[in-house]
C-alpha cells in the first residue's frame, strides 16, 4: 500500500467523523509520510509503521465506530462507510459524569508525573542543544588574538577540539529535539481523544 491508498483507505474509514476533525487528522497522517520522505523512508516502510487504516479508525472513532454496520454494508458495497447521522449515540448514559472524572484523572496525571518527566526530558534537550555552543570557540580564540593579542598553539587545538564536539552535540539535539516532539505531539493528541472518548480508558 502506497502513500495514496493509504490516505484514501482513511477517508473512507473515518467518513462517519465530523469534516473538520477528520480533516485535521488526515492532515496529521499526511505530515507523518511528509517527514518520513525527508528521512529517506519509502512510503512503503511509511505505511507499516503507521498501521492498519481501519485499525486506525477504529481507534479513532472510539464508541462512534460500529463494527455490525460496517460490516453487513462492507459486505455489500465494498466502498460504504457510514455517515456522521447513521453513527450510534454512544451507549453510556452518564457521558457528562464520565467526561468529568476522565477530564479529572488526565488533569492530575499530567501535573503529578507527565508535565515532571517531560520538562525533565526537554531539559536534557536544552542541555544538548547548549553543549552545541561550543563550536563558537574558534571565535573565542580568534577575539582573543584580536584584541588582546594572545594566541597558543594549545589554545587553537582545543579550539578545533570543541568546535568539533559543539557539532556532533548539535547533531544530536536535533535527533533528540524531533523525537522529544513526536512523543509530546502524540501524547498530546491522546489526551485529546481521551477526553472526547475516542479511546479506552
Amino acid at each position: 500500500m502506497n502513500r495514496q491508498q493509504f490516505m484514501q483507505a482513511m477517508e473512507m474509514y473515518l467518513h462517519p467523523m465530523d469534516q473538520m476533525e477528520r480533516a485535521e487528522l488526515l492532515t496529521d497522517y499526511d505530515q507523518h509520510f511528509t517527514m518520513g520522505l525527508r528521512e529517506g523512508k519509502s512510503e512503503e516502510e511509511i505505511v507499516q509503521e503507521l498501521g492498519r487504516p481501519e485499525e486506525i479508525a477504529r481507534e479513532a472513532l472510539g464508541e462512534r465506530y460500529d463494527t455490525r454496520t460496517n460490516a453487513e454494508m462492507s459486505a455489500m458495497d465494498p466502498f460504504y462507510a457510514t455517515t456522521f447521522k447513521e453513527m450510534r449515540p454512544p451507549e453510556s448514559r452518564n457521558r457528562a459524569t464520565r467526561n468529568f472524572f476522565v477530564a479529572t484523572g488526565l488533569i492530575f496525571l499530567n501535573l503529578m508525573f507527565v508535565i515532571p518527566i517531560g520538562l525533565s526530558l526537554w531539559s536534557v534537550w536544552l542541555t544538548i542543544a547548549s553543549m552545541s555552543l561550543l563550536t563558537l570557540a574558534p571565535v573565542a580564540a580568534a577575539v582573543d588574538y584580536l584584541f588582546l593579542n594572545h594566541l597558543e598553539k594549545a589554545e587553537i587545538f582545543v579550539a578545533i577540539g570543541l568546535f568539533g564536539i559543539g557539532i556532533l552535540f548539535a547533531i544530536a539535539s536535533k535527533f533528540v529535539f524531533r523525537a522529544f516532539k513526536n512523543i509530546t505531539l502524540q501524547y498530546i493528541r491522546w489526551n485529546a481523544r481521551v477526553i472526547k472518548g475516542d479511546v479506552s480508558v
